[in-house]
């Protein structure tokens, strides 16, 4: 059973009103392409609810109730594409993605070479879903395998009674070719690709229901200095790309103070204008990179330290170009050449540079929530 009360979705695709509906099983549901954000929030990729209460099997998920309680999703692709949602014990979770993996795999050497050989697949497929019962199975019609199954239909209303199925119908058919509905963000899913080999798959190869970080974290079973590698390698652009904005406050936050003290006061605007407009760059780009979860999450916490550490670094390059800059100004600049002294603009550099690198502690848990109440109130 998957039931929401009141909600109401935030997204793109989503109408500023509440919404609330109830799929159990028994019979096929069918949810039109028209409400396609209510799919997108059942694969949770659409996954800002901001009001109202989500169950999935008698468990309340929003607003959390039950800490001992997770989601996860896998995803089947083979010759159909379905999605299966599991409600578990946190404790239980690894164990349960290699238990329904393993169930699955088994299936990977049935020959596929007839018509007749695709339809026992998927019978064998569906038998397995039901065995390992998922909380609930998303199919979306839309895609070409599912669309002109009709094995894939005969399934679905055989196992109506035993599983809770949601199914998103096709789209209208229009003469003029529409753009499709996308979101800025995918949630990760455990792809399973039946029929071909795979690796092993691990816990950051799945996660709960939280918006998508744009940094790809190396946390597969690897020690945590192994991890702070490889992030940093996967993610050096992403990481270079803050010291940019943190040589703009920190050059002008040295240079500033003592342009104060000459004839050339006036500079002091472009100066002030270069600091807010570098400061809010650094800002912004923390808030697309730093959105972790809670603090109870092991996971996360690694995230979060390891994201600390390699951003601790960048902006200490950015404060060592800045002062580089700083003291080149300082050494060819007739205005300020000679000048003794400079304590306030090192006192305000070192300030600037500390609120720079703990951003990510406060920023997106500050300025999320207030977007999502700028959202409702629109």
């Amino acid at each position: 059973m998957i039931e929401l009360k009141g909600g109401l979705i935030l997204g793109k695709s989503s109408p500023k009103k509440e919404v609330s509906f109830i799929y159990e099983k028994g019979e096929i549901n069918y949810i039109d392409y028209s409400s396609f954000y209510i799919y997108k929030f059942l694969k949770l990729k659409d996954i800002a609810l901001d009001k109202g209460e989500f169950f999935v099997d008698n468990i309340k998920i929003y607003p959390t109730e039950d800490e001992e309680k997770t989601l996860f999703f896998l995803a089947v692709n083979s010759i159909i594409k379905v999605d299966l949602c599991f409600v578990v014990d946190k404790k239980d979770k690894k164990e349960k993605v290699q238990f329904v993996q393993e169930q699955l795999l088994e299936l990977k050497n049935f020959p596929v070479n007839t018509e007749n050989d695709k339809n026992l697949k998927i019978a064998a497929i569906f038998d397995k879903i039901a065995a390992i019962s998922p909380s609930y199975l998303l199919v979306d019609l839309n895609d070409e395998a599912n669309g002109t199954s009709i094995e894939l239909m005969n399934q679905l209303n055989k196992y109506k009674d035993v599983l809770t199925i949601v199914v998103l119908s096709q789209k209208p058919k229009v003469v003029k070719e529409e753009k499709p509905i996308v979101e800025d963000e995918e949630i990760e899913v455990i792809d399973l690709e039946i029929g071909e080999e795979r690796p092993m798959l691990y816990e950051s190869d799945y996660r709960d229901s939280k918006d998508e970080n744009l940094v790809v974290y190396g946390l597969k079973k690897n020690g945590f200095f192994k991890a702070l590698g490889e992030t940093l390698k996967t993610n050096i652009m992403v990481f270079l790309a803050f010291i940019i904005p943190a040589i703009g406050v920190i050059a002008f936050s040295l240079l500033s103070p003592l342009y104060a003290k000459t004839s050339n006061a006036i500079l002091l605007i472009p100066f002030i204008i270069t600091i807010i407009v570098c400061f809010g760059l650094y800002m912004l780009m923390t808030y697309k990179c730093a959105n972790f979860g809670s603090y109870k999450s092991k996971e996360e916490n690694r995230k979060r330290i390891i994201f600390f550490i390699i951003n601790c670094v960048t902006t200490a390059i950015g404060y060592g170009l800045g002062f580089l800059i700083y003291f080149l100004f300082k050494k060819f600049d007739v205005d300020i050449k000679g000048m003794p002294g400079n304590n306030v603009g090192i006192i305000l550099s070192i300030v600037m540079s500390v609120v720079l690198v703990t951003a990510n502690l406060y920023i997106y848990p500050v300025i999320h929530p207030l977007i999502n109440r700028i959202k409702r109130n629109r």
